[in-house]
């Protein structure tokens, strides 16, 4: 097989990845009055120019797949390097920013403290060890985090909704959404090969014991064990949802989830932490008997600070727009979701550039 290569498009700072169309045009060259939420990011396809220089701004990490056989990620070479967390955040806020039609210090400081600490939580554990991509021995050190691409939505809490009622639950809340590159897609869904000789410095990653599966559409789900009291019928701690091939994919199975309504990226992936019995997942939410409110597990349980305190590089310090534990009804991060048989985009701004 000759050497396949991919272009994938990284973006660092206040570069942005196109999400949006300007006013009026899609990127197809089609009118619009607003943004293309339906096709993926240039991160997740690679696509390129008709001069072959990459489209969209940032700068680029090539991905070459070469000879190995299926299932042979090792074979996937990024150019992608260890990034620190507040890069890392920054380059994803920008994403999910541009999708929205506005710029990072507008969509940060429109999220309430619940969507803030649902971002923080589900970067902090892909930025430690459990969530590293390489086996020892190899030297590198990088994270899944260092190679998701994409931040397609932050669903915060909504009260009342959970097994329980507690407003801590409920499967299309407290989660994040995102689009991984080639490298970290393959090992995600191989990820037994990460860590063969179980080195607890390095990737945690197993198949999750949720009886209830991988959530709809997706067909793979594993977790990172942190603890199960006698009473659970399952375990705590993160839990990730995608497809287990590309071929798996359905666009109208994703279509009904909140805040992804028209992403066609088979990398996608629904990223939350269980922190109870009921797999509620509100990083506000007081979690009596297991360990303090969800942030605070978090940070007894990851080996890297989940630096609670960030804030988009460059932005004025801001206030959540309120500190309800759950959410107090608005939704600034989420994505595009389904109302009336289409999907409604969900912008910030009014002129995508």
């Amino acid at each position: 097989m000759s050497l396949i290569v991919r272009a994938i498009i990284l973006l660092v700072g206040s570069s942005v990845l196109d999400g949006c169309a300007p006013s009026g045009a899609n990127p197809d060259g089609g009118q619009s009055a607003g943004p293309d939420f339906g096709a993926p990011n240039d991160a997740a396809q690679g696509e390129m120019n008709a001069d072959g220089s990459p489209s969209g701004d940032g700068s680029i990490a090539t991905c070459t797949i070469g000879d190995g056989g299926a299932g042979a990620c090792y074979a996937i070479n990024c150019t992608t390097t260890v990034q620190s967390l507040t890069d890392n955040r920054d380059r994803l806020l920008a994403d999910l920013a541009k999708r929205k039609c506005t710029d990072p210090c507008t969509l940060w400081a429109a999220l309430n403290q619940a969507e803030r600490y649902v971002f923080l939580m589900d970067t902090a554990y892909l930025a430690s060890s459990a969530s590293r991509l390489h086996p020892p021995g190899g030297g590198n050190l990088e994270t899944a985090l260092d190679h998701a691409i994409a931040l397609y939505s932050i669903n915060g809490p909504l009260a009342g909704q959970g097994v329980d009622s507690s407003g801590r639950g409920g499967n299309d809340y407290n989660r994040i959404y995102l689009g991984f590159d080639a490298l970290a897609e393959c090992v995600m869904r191989e990820f037994t090969i990460a860590n063969p000789t179980h080195d607890p410095q390095f990737n945690q990653w197993q198949k999750s014991d949720d009886v209830a599966g991988p959530h709809a559409p997706f067909t793979q789900r594993e977790m990172i064990f942190w603890y199960k009291a006698l009473t659970d019928l399952q375990s705590n701690g993160p839990q990730f949802h995608h497809w287990a091939s590309d071929a798996d994919f359905t666009q109208s199975g994703i279509d009904q989830r909140l805040g992804v309504c028209g992403v066609k990226d088979p990398s996608l992936t629904e990223l939350t932490i269980a922190f109870d019995f009921y797999h509620n997942s509100d990083p506000l939410g007081d979690y009596a008997g297991r360990g303090g409110y969800g942030w605070q597990i978090v940070d007894q349980h990851i080996d890297i600070s989940a630096d609670w305190g960030y804030g988009p590089s460059g932005c004025a310090a801001s206030a959540p727009v309120n500190t309800d534990p759950y959410g107090g009804g608005t939704f600034a991060g989420m994505g595009p979701s389904t109302s009336g048989g289409a999907c409604t985009p969900a912008t910030l701004g009014t002129v995508c550039n």
